[in-house]
């Protein structure tokens, strides 16, 4: 899809199509919706070229791909208090099992649980070593 701010709707519209014809369920499918619209405006607003996204789903996970022509890799920012960037990795490592860059920074993937396993912040206990979302 082109770099254009309208494509973050159909790319969370067309995600959802996708996940309600896996049949996959509402929680996992709402958290890759999120993550899809995340992933998808950070590639639209830092990165440079067409976009393309990419799901693939067995059944334990859903992977999220989403890839442009910038080399630069996502990485997290760390958000002012009345900044209104930097909160969007955030929200993916919290909803993911984990996420990360590949193709020499060009992908921006994350996984999502889609039965039994539970991303760090929504597991109802958490050692200290576990990040809080």
């Amino acid at each position: 899809m082109e770099p254009v701010d309208v494509h973050v709707a159909q790319a969370r519209r067309t995600t959802a199509t996708v996940l309600k014809h896996w049949s996959l369920p509402e929680t996992p499918a709402e958290d890759a919706r999120l993550v899809v619209s995340e992933l998808v405006s950070n590639a639209i607003i830092h990165g440079s070229g067409d976009v393309r996204l990419r799901l693939r789903h067995d059944e334990h996970e859903l992977r999220i791909r989403v890839t442009d022509d910038s080399t630069a890799p996502a990485r997290r920012r760390r958000a002012g208090a009345a900044g209104l960037g930097g909160r969007g990795l955030h929200l993916v490592a919290c909803l993911s099992l984990r996420w990360g860059v590949a193709d020499g920074g060009r992908t921006t993937y994350a996984v999502i649980p889609t039965l039994t396993e539970a991303p760090p912040c929504r597991r109802t206990t958490q050692s200290s070593t576990e990040p809080t979302c």
